[in-house]
């Protein structure tokens, strides 16, 4: 029998994975912070997927990032006045 990975992730699999104790993990589980899939009402699973989008939901922007915003802005500042 071909040996099919498992595309969610245990409790303890998902903390390791985002680099959290499980504590934390199960904090944020309570909090609905994180999201999550409790089939049954019995163990919870999380989706890889999901994990990579709820890491990376909260970017924040470089300095450099930022002075180009503020730049942009005042260009179009400028010309909206003219």
């Amino acid at each position: 029998m071909e040996n099919l990975k498992n595309p969610l992730l245990t409790t303890a699999e998902a903390a390791a994975y985002l680099g959290l104790k499980k504590s934390y993990l199960h904090k944020l589980m309570m909090r609905r912070a994180i999201p999550y899939y409790k089939p049954n009402n019995k163990l919870c699973y999380f989706s890889q997927a999901d994990l990579d989008h709820w890491l990376t939901g909260n970017r924040i922007a470089s300095q450099e990032e930022i002075e180009q915003q503020a730049q942009q802005y005042l260009s179009k500042k400028c010309r909206d006045n003219r």
